[in-house]
């Protein structure tokens, strides 16, 4: 209907530190082979839901295939920095094991109040979950009515859809958001979020449950 909005949430594709399991937070890290090579598939899957307007975090792991899907479906592209992935500070750049060999104290902390104490000297996940919802409400009144293509990070998006299900910020790992997938969400004339797709993969040559492939190096 004229009155509903959809946002079709679409995860980056994959990057170096995605690979390497290092937390990346709001380090600008590029898209790698594997993650460029999805950019034509994910918009050829946006292609079929019509978006009137793409919106995108303004990293560039998440601009880049944003500004070439816009480019391919003539669609104009507004960055936003509201939907950058959760800052982890000092963490940002490290393996799990890095982080545990130096910043211990800090990761024990962490997982005692794991949606209030922020990593590093970076953001909590109650705050990040809290601009990403704030940046959804915004989007949603300013295109009401209209479908936008938004192309974020796994924690916004899991943050919202944890938002919708009622879900704590600490289950955001209760469903997958794979690199390059796409989730979708529709806010009713009633003024209530539903979810219509979750971590679609079909436009992608991976298995469900299985971790995309690593992009070989020489």
């Amino acid at each position: 209907m004229a009155s509903e909005t959809l946002i079709v949430m679409v995860r980056h594709a994959e990057t170096d530190w995605n690979a390497e399991r290092r937390f990346q937070g709001h380090a600008d890290t590029p898209l790698n082979e594997l993650g460029r090579s999805r950019i034509e598939p994910v918009t050829e899957a946006l292609r079929s839901w019509k978006p009137d307007v793409i919106i995108t975090s303004d990293l560039s792991r998440a601009r880049e295939m944003a500004e070439a899907a816009g480019a391919a479906l003539g669609v104009e592209v507004i960055a936003m920095e509201g939907l950058r992935e959760c800052s982890y500070g000092d963490w940002e750049g490290k393996t799990l094991a890095e982080v545990r060999r130096e910043h211990g104290e800090d990761l024990d902390r962490w997982r005692r109040a794991e949606a209030d104490v922020p990593r590093g000297d970076g953001e909590s996940l109650t705050g990040m979950q809290e601009r990403a919802l704030d940046a959804i409400a915004s989007i949603a009144r300013e295109h009401t009515g209209r479908t936008i293509a938004l192309f974020a990070h796994s924690g916004p998006i899991r943050g919202v859809i944890c938002s919708i299900f009622e879900l704590p910020i600490e289950e955001r790992y209760r469903f997958e958001i794979n690199n390059a997938s796409i989730s979708a969400i529709r806010l009713r004339e009633n003024d209530q979020w539903q979810v219509l797709l979750l971590n679609g993969i079909s436009h992608l040559d991976v298995v469900p449950g299985i971790p995309s492939p690593v992009a070989s190096r020489e």
